[in-house]
């Protein structure tokens, strides 16, 4: 992207405060902002967790908030998603089970940063970041055949939901579309 997405301007707002006040929203135990030391959250209502090994992506983000609590579940929310709703999200929550969390899979393949994860996957995300697998659908599809996820199947109607902001094409096309900063 070339800036800080999580600085991005959308509706009104930065991507993350966005993202921070629709966790708040699900009524959580807390909201973490994993990468983010607390100085840099300002008067955001969320921990500031810096990486527990910076440069790991997601997987690695997952696996300094799991072991950053005790909840049974985290959901993992990706910053550059602006376009996500909290019906969406509630629509993951309802579906999860006792230890049993539930990941969006679209014709695309899994959308993993956007998933609810049980407390129970703990080891085996510490166990692959420590070998240096960060291929998050990789994960996912040992999580589905261990039994701590399940998918939660994305139709056309909600693949939208679902698109981010990687490149600086994205946040132009979101502009042109009257739906950017």
């Amino acid at each position: 992207m070339g800036r800080d997405k999580a600085l991005l301007v959308h509706e009104g707002r930065t991507l993350l405060e966005r993202q921070v006040t629709q966790a708040w929203g699900l009524a959580p135990q807390a909201v973490f902002v994993v990468g983010r030391a607390q100085a840099e959250l300002g008067k955001l209502q969320a921990v500031g967790l810096p990486d527990a090994q910076p440069g790991l992506g997601p997987l690695g983000g997952l696996a300094t908030v799991l072991a950053a609590t005790q909840a049974a579940h985290v959901l993992l929310l990706a910053v550059d998603m602006p376009a996500l709703t909290a019906e969406f999200l509630r629509r993951l929550l309802v579906r999860r089970t006792p230890g049993v969390g539930v990941v969006p899979r679209s014709e695309h393949g899994w959308e993993p940063t956007v998933g609810l994860y049980p407390r129970a996957c703990i080891g085996a995300v510490e166990a692959a970041v420590a070998a240096g697998q960060l291929g998050f659908g990789r994960f996912v599809d040992r999580a589905v055949r261990e039994g701590w996820v399940v998918a939660y199947g994305v139709g056309p109607e909600e693949l939208p939901l679902l698109a981010n902001w990687n490149t600086p094409e994205d946040l132009r096309d979101a502009v042109e579309r009257g739906r950017g900063a």
